[in-house]
Order: structure tokens, then C-alpha cells, then sequence
């Protein structure tokens, strides 16, 4: 009976500290993904799972868009993922994109680099699902999947690169 109650005391103290506050992921990663099926689990070069990435990319420019950056690894790691979400259009939805012509920025864009081999992998084409806005807590989730070659410059690109099953959680800047 004294069991019972203490547990009884202790149960709203319990049942407090269990809160769902969505400031905080409930994944430990910002990114995950699977990369010819091997697994992928990333957050910022920094090691947070929070904030996005500040772009540096001139194509990309910084008023225009917001870097998701998934680094495996940290500063130094590899892979990772590089997703451009352009501020107008981060809505709810499905974002479909092709391989980069450079001639016009496209509203959404994936890149993969891998620096584990010699090759620069190059995005044929994919698509990002916005699943989740939150305009005040400037909190973007969604699912992403695109298909990468070391050739993609050629006539008919080989894909020897397939990501597929990806997420993303992410606070981006103003």
C-alpha cells in the first residue's frame, strides 16, 4: 500500500515532465535518409538538429532561399545533403525538380556530395514533400528522394546514386 502511495504522488510529476513541445525534434537527426540503401542520419555541420545552414551559394541566393544542410558527421563529415527550399514557396506540398541547368534557379533543389570517391555526383532529378509549416516557430518538415550520376553530363546519365526514405526537420532563419 505505501507503494501505491507513493506512486500515486509521484504520478503528476510524471506526467508533467512528459510534455510534447514541438521546439524540440523528436529525432535526434535533422536529416535522415537512405543513400543506395545504406543509412543516413545527419544534422548541421555544427552538430545541431535544429537550424538550418546559412547558404553561401551564389546561385542560391541568401534572400531568396534557405539551405537545409545535412552533414553527416559534423564539420568535416560525409556525406551530405544540401536542400534549397526558396522562401516564397515553402507551402505544404510536393516540389518536383530535375537535373540543375544552371540558367534559372529552380524553386526547390537537392544536391548529394560525396566525397568518398573521386566523382562529383550530380542531381538528374527528385522530388521534396513539404508535409509540415510552422510560420511562427519558422519550423519546414518534410520527405525528400532524388536519383544522383557521376555522368550526368552525358547523353544518357547512369544513376549510381538512388536516395530514397528522406526526412528533414528543420528551424530556418528569417
Amino acid at each position: 500500500m505505501k507503494k501505491l502511495k507513493s506512486l500515486l504522488l509521484a504520478l503528476p510529476f510524471i506526467l508533467l515532465s512528459c510534455s510534447s513541445d514541438d521546439s524540440e525534434s523528436s529525432s535526434q537527426f535533422a536529416m535522415t535518409a537512405k543513400i543506395n540503401g545504406v543509412t543516413f542520419e545527419a544534422n548541421n555541420p555544427f552538430g545541431t538538429n535544429l537550424y538550418s545552414s546559412t547558404n553561401i551559394w551564389d546561385y542560391f541566393p541568401l534572400e531568396d532561399f534557405v539551405m537545409l544542410q545535412g552533414r553527416q558527421g559534423g564539420l568535416l563529415g560525409n556525406p551530405e545533403i544540401n536542400i534549397w527550399l526558396k522562401r516564397t514557396d515553402i507551402a505544404i506540398g510536393t516540389y518536383t525538380f530535375g537535373a540543375e541547368t544552371y540558367d534559372t534557379p529552380p524553386s526547390h533543389f537537392i544536391d548529394l556530395i560525396d566525397n568518398s570517391n573521386e566523382e562529383m555526383e550530380e542531381t538528374i532529378g527528385g522530388t521534396i514533400t513539404i508535409t509540415e509549416v510552422n510560420t511562427s516557430s519558422k519550423i519546414v518538415k518534410g520527405t525528400f528522394q532524388f536519383t544522383a550520376s557521376d555522368n550526368a553530363g552525358d547523353a544518357v546519365p547512369v544513376v549510381n546514386m538512388n536516395v530514397t526514405n528522406g526526412t528533414f526537420r528543420y528551424k530556418y532563419e528569417d
